[in-house]
């Protein structure tokens, strides 16, 4: 549910405007209503780019996380510190980016000088000062015949990728010329010199990032920690920021919400501080209140779902504990393995027991969608691509020749609430009376579906019941076309009423059918794992064929490594589309039915972290 607010207003002399937020950020409840744009002041945009600065440099040093943290006495307590801290940290993997440069350059160069094999290169210079030099050129080896060191006083060296390797003596005075073969500088350093320069620099690298690795432990909670200094910088400017300057500039006016639960003990800390306030009545149709959500543990857990989409504004309702149970649903059926949601369900369960002091509101999401999921596999018969017999019950309501069906009266269902929440909305917002046309459609439909529908199944209702259901519908039809607006003339009602009877006729149609994802993708996945389970069992001999111990040991082997990445893939695959598509049903087609506005801004309050 979206947690009521209260708006306060503060009148706070200037000389004392400090203190007094201050004091509001001890008491950590109050959202400063944003009156300016705290980016155009460039003292925090300095502030915000300083902060993205920190991002960058955490990025820079995943290589070397561990999960172990050391705990660091030297927290920067001010921006020089901060800096000083990152200039420290730039200037290490400088040094390790200048290491690898050099090492890449030296094993280039390595390569190059190795066909030349083993040298001297100060007997090079000695023969440069005695008159004569050395040329080193490289050829392909179907021009190097007799003939060409017949004609020049050549020595080969080696042979390597089709070519080569050869050297000329000559006059230093005398260019030497070999038009077929192609000259190449003489190497300043011999192989044996350069491979103990790889040595060495690796080794220092080694070193170096050992150390990294080392220190990161500690750089981490100060990185952490002079990012948190920035950003108490920034939000405390940010107020600053807000308030409205009146007489001079000696007196400022600060707004804010306050949530009601919290209420009364904001007041009376105000009060026992001598600050002037007062509780004003606010518009949530002209200006956005915070939005807080307080929801049970399950519902709690879901709220990931809906901000990914947008928070529900002031006037609405928060629709969480209602998409809740429909998109664990969704996913167990788009899973549509029950083996695989036990794996989630482990997994989650895993990571936050071990998470000590961290969120674990997205685990705890895991555990909640694998349980589901769990469940919902057993109920459609498939665990880790084996079809369990009831599957193939055709009087099994949950059987794969029924699942489409299934798929489709869940749509409906979740369709029908959603317009429900759409007419109790807009009875909210303008007026009961408003809302009735939209009750009406859903009882119309909802007694159409009885009517027509429970004879296909076998279903067959009391003769007072199909005329009270009769009653029903004539009823919603009478308030659906003719009160659909009310106060307007009952004919420019009746066109209304007919527009909307064709766009509820078309849209249901078409987001009922919407749901038929939840049959196909869960059919998709447990069809890839038997697929996955049958190829594995191809590769072990039957019983009796006769095959050695070696045959089943190794058929064994495959069919465990085909299991083990067969399975790894349809997870992975079934992991995206049981996500994907419930969010697409829950924000397409429910929201739409149900008339969603959002935009709602969240909650954030004013306090020192």
């Amino acid at each position: 549910m979206i947690q009521p607010m209260n708006k306060y207003a503060f009148l706070v002399f200037h000389k004392d405007y400090e203190a007094f937020l201050e004091k509001l950020r001890t008491l950590g409840v109050l959202h400063v209503k944003e009156q300016k744009n705290a980016r155009e002041v460039d003292a925090l945009r300095a502030i915000l780019s300083e902060r993205a600065h920190i991002t960058e440099t955490l990025r820079s040093l995943r290589p070397y996380t561990t999960e172990e943290r050391a705990s660091s006495p030297n927290l920067p307590q001010n921006e020089e510190a901060g800096r000083t801290l990152i200039a420290e940290i730039e200037g290490e993997l400088h040094r390790l980016a200048s290491l690898n440069e050099t090492l890449t350059s030296l094993r280039s160069e390595a390569d190059d000088v190795r066909p030349w094999g083993a040298f001297d290169v100060s007997a090079l210079t000695r023969l440069e000062e005695a008159g004569y030099a050395l040329s080193f050129f490289t050829i392909p080896l179907a021009r190097f015949t007799e003939a060409f060191q017949s004609a020049h006083d050549v020595l080969p060296i080696a042979e390597q990728a089709g070519k080569q390797y050869f050297v000329l003596l000559h006059h230093s005075a005398d260019a030497p010329s070999l038009p077929d073969a192609e000259q190449v500088a003489r190497p300043s350093r011999s192989v044996a010199e350069l491979e103990t320069l790889l040595d060495t620099t690796e080794e220092e690298r080694d070193h170096l990032i050992q150390s990294l690795t080392e220190r990161t432990q500690h750089w981490l909670p100060e990185l952490e920690a002079y990012d948190t200094f920035l950003e108490n910088r920034f939000t405390f400017g940010s107020a600053q920021l807000q308030a409205d300057r009146l007489m001079d500039e000696r007196l400022l006016v600060l707004e804010g919400f306050v949530p009601a639960s919290e209420a009364e003990q904001f007041e009376q800390a105000l009060e026992q501080a001598g600050y002037c306030y007062r509780q004003v009545e606010f518009d949530p149709e002209k200006e956005r209140v915070p939005i807080q959500l307080k929801n049970n543990s399950f519902t709690k857990s879901f709220e990931f779902v809906t901000g990914l989409f947008s928070l529900p504004n002031y006037q609405e309702i928060d629709q969480t504990y209602l998409i809740a149970p429909f998109f664990m649903l969704f996913f167990g059926m788009c899973f549509g393995d029950a083996g695989y949601g036990l794996i989630l369900f482990g997994v989650s369960t895993y990571f936050r027991l071990k998470s000590k002091d961290a969120d674990t509101s997205l685990l705890a999401l895991g555990q909640w969608l694998g349980g589901g999921a769990f469940v919902v596999g057993l109920l459609m018969g498939g665990i880790f691509g084996i079809s369990l017999p009831w599957a193939s019950d055709k009087n099994y309501i949950f059987s794969q020749d029924n699942l489409m069906m299934v798929s489709i009266l869940i749509g409906i269902i979740q369709v029908l609430l959603g317009k429900t929440i759409g007419a109790y909305k807009k009875g909210r917002q303008l007026g009961w009376k408003h809302s009735l046309a939209g009750y009406a459609w859903v009882l119309l439909l909802i007694a159409l579906g009885l009517i027509y529908g429970l004879p296909k199944a076998e279903i067959v209702l009391p003769p007072a019941v199909n005329y009270v259901l009769y009653g029903v519908a004539g009823l919603a039809v009478l308030v659906a076309f003719f009160y659909n607006s009310p106060g307007k003339n009952p004919f420019v009602n009746l066109g209304s009423g007919l527009w909307t009877t064709y766009e509820t006729a078309s849209g249901l149609l078409g987001d009922s059918l919407s749901y038929i994802r939840l049959f196909a993708i869960g059919l998709t996945g447990g069809i890839l794992g038997s697929v996955f389970n049958q190829l594995a069992l191809s590769c072990v001999p039957a019983s009796g064929s006769g095959a050695s111990v070696l045959s089943y040991v190794v058929g064994w082997i495959a069919a465990l490594l085909i299991l083990l990445f067969g399975h790894g893939i349809n997870f992975g695959i079934a992991m995206i589309g049981a996500f994907v598509h419930p969010l697409r049903l829950t924000f397409v087609e429910y929201y739409k039915n149900s008339e969603f506005e959002g935009g709602g801004k969240p909650y954030t309050p004013f306090k020192k972290k």
